[in-house]
């Protein structure tokens, strides 16, 4: 069932499995106790969960997250980080001990042997395969990203999450938590506001992937510290309705910017990307404001959780600061 995909989009579409759209939550009455329904209506039709899940299983990386942020461990979980990188996020491992890792082959038979009262993926999994949306759903309720995007917003996911597990007054703190730490970036580093940035993958000796959706999800930390995708990506954007295409070495002054978030495949293709023509003149790199991420790193901006973002704001802090200056 895996897929091979490159660069940024691999880290979002590794998966498949055929799963609608949330289109709408009714909440429990207030009258009624902590386990009344919930229903949520989905383009499959509606999906009822009835009582507080006990087992739940998450598939994809925001939900996982999201789980363990709330302090609920699934009893099984398909990570897209891990499936590329062989292990969990490292803001993650060590919080799933317990937990089984499911593998890509015969999914269902592994999901059905955890005995699962809800099962969440994420919004990108509805482009998969209709029968195995069919056979997942029978096994339980089974929610799909709840926004339509490619990639939900980590608040509306902690919100949900909240109203599933009856505890709205943790979802507020989670969310809380993770805005406190974005608004103390945005306070000690002001000279953030109106600067851009660029994030790229070199996943081959003559590609680079780039974001240039401003409303690709994973533009939201971004944006949340004022900041905007390189103007010379969004254009090309613009021209293709591409949210995430390949720039050939070329045109690497294409990724001219005030912050350079980068990836690459193997410390060979790293330094195989600072030594092009042009990659020593971007405003990024002759400022020092450059973040090179892991493979694990770009994913958990790429779908950005309550528990990657406190992490990774501290892992570009340094480039942050000169981008800011």
């Amino acid at each position: 069932m895996a897929r091979r995909y490159r660069g940024l989009g691999m880290l979002v579409a590794v998966l498949a499995l055929s799963i609608g759209v949330v289109t709408g939550c009714s909440s429990p009455d207030e009258s009624t106790d902590g386990g009344a329904p919930i229903q949520v209506n989905t383009p499959k039709g509606a999906v009822t969960i009835n009582g507080v899940p006990k087992r739940i299983v998450t598939l994809g990386a925001q939900w996982i997250d999201v789980s363990l942020a709330f302090g609920v461990t699934p009893v099984a979980y398909l990570d897209n980080i891990q499936v590329l990188t062989g292990s969990p996020a490292p803001w993650s491992r060590d919080k799933l001990k317990g937990s089984t890792a499911l593998s890509t082959d015969d999914i269902v038979s592994q999901i059905a042997k955890a005995k699962p009262d809800l099962i969440l993926a994420t919004g990108y999994m509805a482009e998969g395969q209709q029968a195995m949306y069919d056979s997942v759903s029978k096994l339980a309720p089974t929610i799909p990203g709840i926004t339509g995007k490619q990639i939900d917003p980590w608040q509306d996911m902690v919100t949900f999450m909240g109203t599933v597990l009856r505890q709205p007054d943790k979802a507020k703190e989670i969310t809380d938590g993770v805005n406190a730490k974005i608004d103390a970036t945005k306070t000690e580093l002001p000279g953030l506001d109106g600067k851009t940035y660029t994030m790229a993958y070199m996943y081959s000796g003559d590609q680079i992937q780039v974001l240039a959706d401003p409303e690709d999800g994973a533009n939201s930390l971004f944006t949340s510290l004022g900041m905007s995708i390189a103007p010379d990506l969004v254009n090309q954007f613009r021209a293709n309705h591409q949210p995430r295409f390949p720039v050939s070495t070329e045109n690497v002054p294409l990724l001219n910017s005030d912050l350079l978030v980068i990836t690459a495949n193997t410390d060979q293709l790293m330094s195989t990307l600072q030594k092009l023509p042009g990659y020593q003149a971007l405003r990024s790199v002759k400022s020092g404001a450059v973040s090179r991420m892991s493979v694990a790193e770009i994913g958990g901006l790429n779908e950005p959780t309550p528990l990657s973002i406190p992490y990774l704001l501290d892992k570009m802090h340094p480039a942050l600061q000169k981008a800011a200056a």
